[in-house]
């Protein structure tokens, strides 16, 4: 039992020396353990704090790649830094460069461009013209659910008491006690600060922005 399953059970009203709903196992804990991943997954998305360092070797004349990092789910790219030739690459997307290049994916030369596809693919504009290109990429990670107490826990300290409150959220929403789910929740998000991201109608801002920077396929056709 990790530090954030004893503060669930202690909030739930549980004897934390020998709880006998929630025993102190693996079949015991499941409930709880799969609220807490359910929080660290969504805390972790919404806020995008959980980043790791991805390297990419390009290989001879292939355009899309397929990242498969084995201890977390990939989110989304945040940049690209060419670590053979000391620069950054500009994002883009399939339709820019199906618009500017129908022939983009037959194209041989230096990459100058990414673009994701999904979850777990990334594409290069254009081809690399040989192998050896290394690139380092920023990437916004999800980690996978734990499922022993000893695993750490990949979310802020800050954000781990947001996390105790989701799961007593579930815990009393199973029940049927509609009060102390909501009351839970609301803590949930004042905590993680989701209701910031989220405002409501009156507070919100809209604002535009343009500039030069947009117009990707001026860059594209530029190369």
């Amino acid at each position: 039992m990790n530090s954030l399953e004893t503060h669930v059970l202690r909030l739930i009203g549980e004897n934390i020396a020998s709880p006998d709903v929630y025993t102190d196992d693996d079949t015991g804990l499941a409930p709880i353990r799969a609220s807490l991943n359910d929080a660290i997954e969504e805390l972790c998305m919404v806020t995008g704090h959980y980043r790791r360092r991805y390297f990419l070797a390009l290989q001879e004349e292939r355009p899309v790649y397929r990242l498969a990092p084995e201890n977390d789910y990939m989110g989304w790219i945040l940049n690209v830094w060419d670590r053979s030739n000391h620069r950054p690459l500009e994002m883009t997307d399939l339709t820019t460069l199906a618009a500017v290049d129908p022939w983009f994916l037959k194209l041989n030369g230096p990459v100058t461009h990414w673009y994701q596809m999904g979850w777990e693919h990334v594409g290069f504009y254009r081809r690399p013209a040989s192998k050896g290109t290394v690139l380092e990429m920023d990437c916004m990670m999800v980690p996978r659910p734990y499922t022993y107490s000893t695993e750490p826990i990949k979310l802020r300290d800050n954000w781990q008491r947001g996390a105790v409150y989701r799961a007593v959220s579930d815990y009393h929403a199973i029940r049927g006690d509609a009060a102390r789910a909501t009351e839970y929740y609301q803590r949930y998000l004042e905590i993680a600060g989701l209701m910031s991201l989220n405002p409501l109608g009156p507070e919100r801002f809209w604002q535009f922005r343009g500039g030069p920077n947009n117009d990707l396929g001026r860059h594209i056709n530029q190369d």
